[in-house]
């Protein structure tokens, strides 16, 4: 088995593991294993659920690793097989299982990296974007998720959610504009800051 590194691409580590590469898909796991658990609670803040269909999903995976298509977008593979097996064990439970529509207070691209920036101005506007972020419909945040923290481009969105590109191009303009009127008043100064922590 090779021995891999943080610097190691994706596409290498994902040839590895169809190979049967134990230590590439180990390092696969870890690589996007909070990713998308905190995408998962996207859509239920059931932690258990959502951590019990992420294990099934990366069983499934080394299960069938041979089988598996070679891909050079690797975490757009996983966030779509995730979101699949999401969608397809929660909608049966509906009725039992609390659904969230909002964009979960515990996502990833807001915790470690923005304490690390030190200086309180930029951490106190890093809860306003969260907090804007929470206001828009469900459709929106998840597109503002996976296109400016996840960043997917605007055709894998649109291969992900099932719609067409231009869709995706609309729905982010609509956010956009929706964040824009949630700032009116202060909309030089954050909405460009808010721009500053997307890019």
């Amino acid at each position: 088995m090779a021995d891999f590194t943080k610097l190691t691409g994706d596409a290498e580590l994902w040839t590895y593991f169809r190979q049967g590469d134990e230590n590439a898909y180990t390092e696969l796991a870890r690589r996007y294993y909070r990713t998308l658990l905190h995408y998962g609670l996207r859509f239920t803040p059931n932690l258990q659920l959502v951590e019990d269909i992420l294990q099934d999903l990366l069983v499934h995976l080394w299960l069938h690793r041979d089988s598996i298509s070679d891909t050079p977008y690797v975490k757009f593979y996983l966030v779509k097989a995730f979101r699949h097996r999401m969608i397809k064990t929660i909608r049966p439970l509906s009725g039992e299982v609390e659904l969230t529509d909002h964009f979960d207070s515990v996502n990833p691209e807001f915790s470690s990296e923005d304490m690390l920036i030190g200086d309180e101005t930029e951490i106190a506007l890093t809860r306003q974007v969260r907090n804007a972020i929470d206001k828009l419909p469900a459709r929106q945040q998840e597109v503002i998720y996976l296109r400016f923290f996840q960043n997917l481009r605007p055709d894998e969105i649109a291969g992900l959610l099932s719609i067409n590109p231009q869709s995706v191009s609309n729905i982010i303009q609509r956010a956009l504009s929706n964040l824009r009127d949630l700032w009116h008043t202060a909309y030089p100064i954050l909405f460009y800051s808010f721009y500053q922590i997307l890019y």
